[in-house]
């Protein structure tokens, strides 16, 4: 292992001084490592309640279609027919031309789906409406739909796309080529997001540079990659030296993948090289050394950041709460808090967060102390969001208190502060036990709106409510919904208890049906015919 420590290692009242002087002037005196993303461009122009309906209109005809033609199916590899049917009903519903940024607003919505893209009738539209939109409109489409393929792992597509940007001398930006590289990356394709990187200036993105080669190496290290960003790490060194910021992010990688020693050997490395670690590089090493179990070692390198004239940011501190958030120690997260305050590092919304799982987690389950730390918090102007309110939902869900939820979801929305799929689960649940279908509808309406993609779980709750009002109806069609527009599995007590409640209406029928579509999903086993009326017989 790298040496990294300094053995029996003591931090002098001069230097606690020098520190609190420091953070108490600016906590985050070293820039982080920048996007290599440059600004987004300016938002569209907000819809005209004309062009609002009829985005609900072609969004509603293509899922339509899609429902009517569940068989179509994208080709493996590139060129894509468009639908002619589908074609002429779009002809019919769009203006000419139609404007670009409603284009852009119905792949956006498709880009919010995570399962059940109608991938073939997005293509359709996308082919549709190209040949009538203005040369400078034609970027941004194009990359929403590069991104929309990629998303979901359909990368001939989105490739033959890129090649067609190029092809027709459409400017393909950085970010495009960033984009798709990424999606490589979370796709387990590490080679090809390398080589696209390689070509970037074939597509006129430009030349490689130490920001995106940083960016690159950001997403492997996401996926724990780290082989992978070593490896292109050290294929670069010779194009442009590297710099305090790729040297970090290299660490960061190491210690994602759980490899302390390479860390340690990078982090002596860029030491070596003349390049001094910056308060990012520490607080990754410290991370991932609470994470190892390594508590002494972090602390004392905390020490010896300290000691070389780094002060810890709010960051630093984060990851020493994460550590113990983890590990249920509650006392020493509310330690390292008052630590914080001390030094004069202000938190940020993620060390309230982890205020928030402290005081709601199983060891304290206080309530007050939550809601104290709330008002805290926007009294110090840091705006909380969903993963603020989760843990107190989550403590009410355990206590079965409706009306604090009720309170909790109310003070949200006054809070503007839009909840997630998590939140709307948790209040469909609570509402669930207070047996308020009112509710738990105004809840999926409201996630609708908002237009957070349903889960496994948001359905479960949905089905459990239908079931428990012996709403045969609503539940079957919830179900089908579930698994063919969603391609949700459901869980084994979910699918049973609407079968059970078919079986219970006499709907023969219809529960055959179910048993048909999840065999044919894969969900299940397909029952011998006999097995299947045997089991509908005997209940």
């Amino acid at each position: 292992m790298a040496l990294l420590l300094k053995r029996n290692h003591h931090l002098s009242t001069t230097s606690r001084l020098l520190l609190r002087r420091l953070c108490a002037t600016e906590a985050t005196t070293e820039p982080a490592p920048a996007s290599p993303i440059p600004p987004a461009p300016n938002s569209p122009p907000p819809l005209t309640p004309a062009e609002a309906k009829l985005l609900d209109s072609l969004h509603a005809a293509i899922l339509d279609h899609s429902r009517a033609h569940p068989s179509t199916a994208l080709p493996s590899s590139p060129p894509f027919e468009p639908l002619p049917a589908f074609s002429s009903t779009l002809a019919g519903l769009l203006p000419s031309p139609p404007a670009p940024h409603l284009a852009l607003q119905l792949l956006g919505r498709l880009l919010a789906l995570r399962r059940g893209v109608p991938f073939p009738e997005a293509l359709t539209f996308f082919h549709h409406v190209v040949p009538s939109l203005p040369a400078d409109s034609l970027p941004a489409l194009y990359a929403a739909m590069i991104d929309l393929l990629a998303k979901h792992h359909h990368f001939p597509l989105a490739r033959h796309l890129l090649d067609e940007m190029r092809e027709r001398s459409i400017p393909v930006s950085s970010q495009v080529i960033l984009a798709i590289i990424r999606r490589y990356v979370r796709a387990g394709m590490s080679p090809e997001a390398s080589e696209l990187f390689r070509r970037m200036e074939e597509y006129g993105a430009g030349v490689p540079d130490p920001a995106v080669l940083a960016s690159l190496l950001g997403a492997l290290s996401k996926k724990r990659l780290a082989g992978e960003a070593q490896a292109l790490f050290d294929s670069y060194k010779s194009v442009f030296p590297p710099d305090v910021v790729l040297y970090t992010t290299l660490v960061h990688a190491w210690c994602r993948a759980g490899c302390l020693d390479k860390a340690e050997q990078v982090f002596a490395e860029m030491q070596q090289a003349g390049i001094m670690p910056n308060v990012y590089t520490y607080t990754s090493v410290i991370d991932a050394m609470y994470r190892a179990g390594q508590v002494p070692r972090a602390q004392e390198l905390l020490c010896q950041m300290m000691e070389t004239g780094c002060p810890p940011n709010t960051a630093t501190f984060n990851a020493i709460m994460r550590a113990h958030v983890k590990a249920g120690r509650s006392e020493q997260v509310l330690q390292v808090h008052n630590q914080m305050r001390q030094l004069g590092c202000d938190p940020d919304i993620i060390t309230y967060n982890f205020l928030m799982e402290t005081h709601c987690g199983k060891g304290q389950s206080n309530l007050d102390a939550a809601m104290k730390v709330l008002a805290k918090m926007i009294a110090k102007g840091c705006i909380p969001d969903c993963h603020t309110f989760n843990p107190m939902l989550k403590l009410v869900l355990g206590t079965g208190n409706v009306e604090a939820a009720r309170r909790l979801y109310e003070r949200m929305q006054e809070l503007q502060c839009k909840p997630n799929v998590v939140t709307y689960n948790l209040l469909m649940k609570l509402f669930n036990k207070e047996k308020s279908m009112d509710m738990v509808l105004r809840i999926k309406k409201d996630m609708d709106a908002q237009g957070v993609e349903p889960n496994v779980n948001t359905y479960g709750a949905l089905i459990e409510s239908f079931c428990g009002r012996g709403n045969w109806r609503r539940a079957h069609a919830t179900l089908r919904e579930m698994v063919e527009e969603k391609s949700l599995k459901p869980t084994k007590p979910v699918y049973d208890m609407v079968l059970m409640l078919l079986r219970k209406a006499g709907q023969l029928r219809k529960h055959e049906e179910l048993v048909e579509l999840m065999a044919d999903r894969g969900f299940i086993k397909r029952p011998s015919e006999d097995a299947l009326w045997k089991a509908v017989a005997a209940s």
